[in-house]
């Protein structure tokens, strides 16, 4: 498949590069910084640009068949942007493109077994706050205003991402509820959520929903 991914050099953007190369697909690396990248290949072209240009954006999914978007808004080069206004630019563009889009979300819109969720707990992470708060809006977003034609789907992550844990290619998955293990841990390695995502854009199994995975 052709597969733009937006973000490509982040701690899951780069893990889900790997795999999308390890499974044979053509991918368009979009970046701010090109210099983390592999050398262009048959397989691996650059772009570089900011994914809030639409005109820019437009212009680089043209002909792909599948856009993943794992674009943090951390860094301070982002500051003021949200994830609201990334995904309503990026559904457009999608939805222009006839190209499915499947993006990464947060875990603080999930459900805990209190039917609360993650993000209104006690206990969570002030520093993580705004992000969550701002990924369950634009999952809102989409579910309310994505356009009729655009086929979407959201990955919301477990609570941790293990960015250094090993790709076993196991998983479980779910819907809006966090997944946890036998030890009441909500946690993947940032490897096999790349196998997750990927699974989902070679065989789509949600349409216009969100979904999560975890051990």
């Amino acid at each position: 498949m052709n597969v733009v991914l937006l973000g490509a050099t982040g701690k899951v953007g780069a893990p889900i590069l790997a795999e999308l190369l390890d499974r044979g697909h053509r991918v368009t690396a979009v970046v701010r910084d090109p210099s983390r990248l592999a050398a262009e290949s048959a397989r691996l072209r650059h772009r570089t640009g900011d994914v809030f240009d639409a005109a820019f954006l437009a212009d680089a999914v043209a002909g792909a068949d599948v856009v993943v978007c794992s674009v943090a808004l951390r860094d301070p080069a982002q500051r003021g942007r949200t994830p609201v206004e990334l995904l309503r630019g990026v559904a457009a563009v999608a939805a222009d493109a006839g190209v499915r889009l499947l993006t990464l979300g947060g875990a603080g819109s999930l459900r805990t077994a209190d039917g609360v969720d993650l993000v209104d707990t006690p206990g969570f992470p002030e520093a993580a706050k705004p992000e969550s708060l701002g990924f369950r809006a634009a999952l809102h977003e989409l579910l309310e205003r994505a356009p009729a034609e655009l086929s979407w789907a959201m990955l919301s992550p477990p609570a941790s991402i293990e960015v250094d844990g090993p790709r076993t290619g196991e998983y479980r998955g779910g819907d809006d509820t966090l997944i946890v293990d036998e030890d009441g841990a909500s946690r993947i390695s940032a490897a096999d959520l790349a196998v997750a995502l990927l699974d989902e854009v070679e065989n789509p199994k949600h349409h216009r929903r969100r979904f999560t995975v975890g051990y």
